[in-house]
């Protein structure tokens, strides 16, 4: 278990195979030169928007900002189109993903063989480079899953470990971000993370109290843009809705 403990920051491995794979995709993406429907009808415009910096149009109440962010910085960047932001932030969100599937792999099996076998399967997967090719947001929830699953297992393998904390909260907060069906499954793992600390440190939840707040503090700017929209600091305009179904009042006025 040594190369585990020792190598989750400085293993090139595995960043080496997700370079690899982010450099191939990128040579077949003029391949396709059709966006989405998704693509053209909001991706696009949220990125431009936010290259041009006009905010009131960059974010949507009904959708997370990290890809818009992220699509939206590259679409900064010289020669680079709203179109090919998105297909390349499409692509980082993908490549990045091979990395904690690794570890995951690697801590399930400890082999590291295995880990790469895994992590190069996932990156020959051919449905997965459709959403790349198209510029959409989806390999972003892979992202965020694989994230959460490594900080619950470091924190089952390493019981006293604050990295589980800081893993578990990126990818919670990734998937806040990206999708407003994966908030549910970032906040199961939140919650598994502070079952898990109880039971190895009692009422000493320390490990789960700084993942919590990590994780607001990554999604703040999402909760402040749908309180702005609905009243609500809520991460997604459907929890707002869902919030005046059920009677709560909003905390302020839309703007």
């Amino acid at each position: 278990m040594n190369h585990i403990k020792h190598g989750l920051l400085n293993d090139i491995l595995p960043w080496l195979i997700a370079v690899g794979g982010m450099f191939f995709i990128c040579l077949l993406l003029p391949v396709n030169f059709i966006p989405a429907n998704d693509t053209i009808a909001r991706y696009i415009p949220m990125a431009r928007a936010f290259a041009e910096g006009n905010w009131d149009y960059a974010f949507h109440p009904h959708s997370g900002i990290l890809f818009s962010l992220i699509s939206g910085v590259l679409n900064m960047l010289p020669g680079v189109g709203a179109f090919r932001a998105c297909q390349l932030a499409a692509v980082m969100l993908w490549g990045l993903a091979a990395v904690p599937l690794y570890y995951i792999t690697l801590y399930v099996w400890h082999k590291r063989d295995t880990a790469v076998v895994c992590s190069v399967l996932y990156l020959l997967c051919s449905h997965l480079h459709r959403y790349v090719y198209d510029g959409i947001r989806d390999n972003g929830r892979s992202l965020g899953f694989f994230l959460l699953v490594l900080g619950i297992l470091i924190c089952f393998e390493k019981k006293d470990s604050w990295r589980s904390s800081v893993i578990t909260a990126a990818g919670s907060a990734i998937l806040t971000m990206i999708r407003v069906d994966c908030v549910v499954f970032g906040c199961a793992g939140l919650i598994f993370l502070f079952i898990m600390d109880a039971k190895n440190h009692g009422w000493r939840c320390q490990r789960g109290g700084v993942a919590l707040v990590l994780w607001l503090l990554l999604i703040s700017p999402q909760l402040y843009l749908n309180y702005r929209w609905s009243g609500y600091p809520v991460p997604n305009s459907r929890y707002a809705i869902l919030c005046k179904k059920i009677g709560l009042p909003p905390l302020g006025e839309p703007k």
